[in-house]
């Protein structure tokens, strides 16, 4: 067969929109602009597994940042720069630690505020840190420090200690004690059980007081002394894992139990001390 001119006919290239699947004109036929396409929007959160601390167990470093969308516009440009009026950038709240000389730490999903000392290091608020427990369920810190971070030369991601807050549901424990005592446990099998789901050797403490530096308001405090297993890259002899919960009425409504969590590695130089763990629950407040 032949084409108009008495060409034989050719394979014809076509321009097709990727979002509609329809072919688009050739240049020389068409009469209106093409449809704009946007980008897509980039995923809101980022997943790496990474070794955390110095013991066993994955860790999920999630940033969770806002993502922006930008459209493309056919307008004419202004034709001077007092014709573009920009938004003013936010400027972050400063928030000042209560206790002299330490640094306070935010989270971005959580309305609390806690101190830990000069040489902890912080995360930025929209870092989120878990462990992937051996039923495949996550457990997670929002508003992270570190002690000793980057101690471990065989962890991509190690520290001597760890604090952030996590949540319990109220309906899965029985009160503020079980909600302190059941996020450790729940921590110590995720962070610290050994290969094949064997759950690590734990000692519960009992639970007590912890008078927050905000209001009239008192938190209950357990610490899990857990033993790591030894396969793990520079391991301590043992873990204290110490929850603080929050009572109910400090976020009413929310349903859950709000917790400050400390894992610190025991039986070593420079051990962080269960007094100074207790000074971060007390120094706990709203943003």
């Amino acid at each position: 067969m032949t084409g108009p001119g008495g060409r034989p006919d050719e394979p014809r290239t076509w321009f097709v929109d990727p979002l509609t699947g329809k072919p688009l004109e050739t240049e020389d036929e068409q009469t209106g602009p093409l449809p704009v396409v946007q980008d897509a929007v980039p995923p809101r959160r980022r997943l790496r597994l990474r070794p955390a601390l110095g013991v066993l167990g994955l860790v999920v470093v999630l940033v969770v940042g806002t993502t922006a969308t930008y459209q493309a516009r056919t307008a004419t440009p202004p034709s001077s720069a007092q014709d573009l009026v920009l938004p003013d950038p936010e400027v972050p709240t400063r928030i000042e630690p209560v206790i002299a000389g330490w640094q306070p730490v935010r989270s971005d999903d959580h309305p609390l505020v806690f101190d830990v000392p000069p040489d902890w290091k912080i995360e930025e608020p929209d870092v989120a840190v878990g462990y992937e427990t051996p039923a495949g369920d996550l457990v997670t810190l929002q508003g992270v420090a570190r002690y000793h971070r980057d101690f471990c030369p065989g962890s991509a991601l190690s520290s001597r200690a760890m604090a952030g807050f996590t949540t319990i549901d109220e309906g899965e424990v029985g009160g503020i004690a079980q909600a302190a005592e059941e996020t450790t446990l729940r921590w110590a099998e995720a962070a610290y059980g050994a290969d094949g789901g064997r759950s690590p050797k734990t000692e519960i403490g009992k639970a007590g007081p912890v008078r927050m530096l905000e209001g009239d308001t008192t938190a209950t405090a357990v610490t899990t002394t857990v033993v790591p297993a030894a396969d793990g890259p520079c391991p301590a002899p043992s873990v204290a894992i110490t929850a603080i919960a929050l009572p109910l009425r400090a976020l009413p409504g929310s349903g859950r139990y709000h917790v400050l969590l400390v894992l610190a590695d025991q039986e070593i130089p420079d051990a962080v001390a269960r007094d100074i763990v207790l000074k971060m629950g007390e120094s706990i407040r709203r943003e």
